[in-house]
């Protein structure tokens, strides 16, 4: 019977070390025992600690005591012992029952939480996570000054490294496949001075404490020898810069795919790239969108709104982009599109995600759906359509 209390445990005890811990209950009471209907367990902070908050339910009152997490272990097992017979645990990627029956034997099952992704509010004053915990990085790449405070011109810059990895952190935990690479890799293609790169690395080792392997894959030599130059003297193991062409460039076997800010088509080579890798992440910011606005046929209907740059050059972002999408659909993939940082601190502000899944894909209804956008502007084709070879007319 001990194995299956011993299960649970480890897993409440992995939640709690990664934040992902949601709440506990125990509940069936003993028979002989006068103990509370129900015990919910939650984490909070008090007073700048993380404490688990212990609120137990009585037929005329709530008695709430809050305990460290080695005192709520303890009591956790001691009820479980004498008090309960069923425990409940949520995290924010499963959802584990324990019942323990009364001839003395215990069954465990887990299954998928059906509840939102995001962690509960702890309290009011938990500090607002701050998602970077090696900021020598920054200093290195001109972020912060050597006392360490943001530089008056770089503070767009430090809130999109801190909105990215934060968006990573949600997507990470929707994710379960990616719970046990040993190590995690990531490509970042077409990776610049590598802000995102750098922070993603220090995320995943230093906050996380997992084993990552990040690749930033760049033309210009410059950047490349300065970004092993730095990953070098912050003994950054796992992080390399590599000389390569996204088009051309050959993808090993890759869990997240980057492309962040690529211009036009390069995107589409990277999305078809992380596509034929089988990333459980896809992951991109694109840049322009050149080859849709050239490929718009300005019909009579459509010329009030293509008559204007302005409105041409979005229009022309809202079918790439949306093509895009619907592809990476065709391929097992859930898409998003949203804006990742508000337009006031970059204009390059939407992110295409798509998370690999194992459901049925409806293809010949995605492929129509693009089919009619196409033909409502005049489009042969996308440039990615005509990598994933799909005639889609």
């Amino acid at each position: 019977m001990a194995d299956q209390p011993e299960l649970l445990y480890a897993v409440l005890k992995e939640s709690w070390s990664t934040d992902q811990f949601i709440r506990l209950t125990l509940s069936k009471i003993r028979k002989g025992s006068d103990a509370a209907t129900r015990v919910t367990i939650r984490p909070v902070v008090i007073k700048g600690k993380a404490q688990l908050s212990f609120v137990s339910q009585y037929p005329t009152k709530d008695i709430t005591k809050n305990y460290s997490f080695a005192e709520a272990e303890k009591r956790i097992s001691n009820l479980l012992e004498t008090a309960y017979l069923i425990a409940n645990l949520f995290t924010t990627e499963k959802q584990i029952i324990l019942e323990m029956r009364r001839n003395g034997k215990a069954t465990l099952r887990t299954q998928a939480n059906k509840m939102t992704d995001d962690l509960p509010a702890r309290s009011h004053d938990r500090k607002k996570k701050d998602w970077i915990a090696d900021k020598r990085f920054l200093v290195e790449l001109g972020i912060l000054n050597s006392s360490g405070n943001v530089k008056k011109d770089k503070g767009d810059k430090y809130r999109q490294i801190k909105k990215f990895v934060e968006i990573v952190d949600g997507l990470l935990r929707q994710q379960p496949a990616l719970a046990d690479r040993d190590p995690l890799r990531i490509v970042d293609m077409g990776a610049g001075k590598g802000y995102l790169t750098f922070a993603l690395y220090d995320y995943f080792t230093h906050t996380l404490n997992r084993s990552v392997k990040i690749t930033g894959v760049e033309l210009r030599k410059a950047l490349i020898e300065k970004g092993n130059a730095i990953a070098k003297a912050l003994d950054y193991k796992g992080l390399r810069y590599e000389s390569g062409f996204i088009q051309e460039y050959e993808l090993p076997e890759t869990d997240i795919l980057l492309a962040l800010h690529a211009c036009d088509t390069a995107t589409d080579d990277a999305i078809y790239k992380g596509i034929k890798a089988r990333a459980e992440l896809i992951i991109c910011a694109p840049c322009c969108h050149k080859q849709i606005r050239r490929a718009i046929t300005k019909s009579e209907d459509l010329q009030p709104i293509l008559q204007h740059g302005i409105l041409l050059e979005r229009q022309a972002e809202i079918i790439t982009d949306t093509i895009r999408a619907l592809l990476l659909e065709t391929q097992g993939y859930k898409t998003k599109i949203f804006e990742f940082i508000s337009t006031e601190h970059t204009g390059k502000n939407l992110m295409i995600v798509g998370q690999k899944h194992e459901r049925p894909v409806n293809t010949e209804t995605l492929l129509t759906q693009i089919a009619s956008i196409k033909k409502r502007f005049g489009i042969d084709a996308h440039y990615l359509e005509k990598l994933l070879d799909f005639k889609v007319k």
